[in-house]
C-alpha cells in the first residue's frame, strides 16, 4: 500500500474520516486509462466477483469493459462514474504526471473504486488501484479490510 496521490479524485472523494488506500504496481510500457480498465474488469483475478454480481442482476461483460474502457458508458456492474480524468495529449508535462484516472462509485453509495496510470521511470507505467469506503468504522467494514487489501492486490496483478 502507498500513499494516495494529493489531489487525485479519490483523495478528494468523501469526508475526511472515511477509508481509502491506494496500491501501485510498475509495469514496463505505456499503458493507457482505457487498457487497465478493460484489462482490470476482464481479468481472470476480476471474474469471481463478475460471476456473483451476475447472480444479483449487476453482471457485466467484456463488451461492457470496453465500453467503459473508451469512455461510452457511464458505468459498468454495480458502479457508475463519478469522476474521470484524461489530461489532453498537449498538456504539460507536469499536468501529465498526474496521470489519467478514473472514479466509480457503487449503486449503494458506500464504497467506490479508483483507477489510475501514470508514466513511470524508463518508460514504465504507474498502475494504481484505489478503494473508498463511507463509514469504516462499522464493525463488519473493520473486520473485512484485511481480506479487501489482499484482494485489491491480486486484482492490481492481475490486471
Amino acid at each position: 500500500m502507498i500513499a494516495l496521490p494529493p489531489g487525485s479524485l479519490l483523495a478528494e472523494f468523501g469526508g475526511p474520516e472515511d477509508y481509502r488506500d491506494c496500491f501501485e504496481r510498475t509495469v514496463p510500457g505505456n499503458v493507457s486509462l482505457g487498457e487497465l480498465i478493460e484489462r482490470f474488469y476482464c481479468s481472470m483475478a476480476f471474474r469471481p466477483e463478475r460471476v456473483l454480481l451476475g447472480l444479483i442482476g449487476r453482471g457485466a461483460s467484456n463488451l461492457d469493459a470496453a465500453a467503459l474502457a473508451r469512455g461510452e458508458a457511464d458505468g459498468i456492474a454495480a458502479w457508475k462514474v463519478v469522476g474521470r480524468r484524461e489530461p489532453p495529449r498537449s498538456s504539460s508535462k507536469a499536468v501529465a504526471q498526474q496521470g489519467h484516472e478514473i472514479l466509480l462509485q457503487d449503486f449503494q453509495g458506500a464504497t467506490a473504486s479508483w483507477l489510475s496510470v501514470r508514466p513511470g521511470a524508463d518508460a514504465a507505467t504507474e498502475l494504481l488501484f484505489g478503494s473508498w469506503v463511507g463509514k469504516p468504522d462499522r464493525a463488519v467494514v473493520k473486520a473485512l479490510l484485511p481480506f479487501h487489501r489482499w484482494y485489491s492486490r491480486v486484482l492490481l496483478g492481475g490486471a
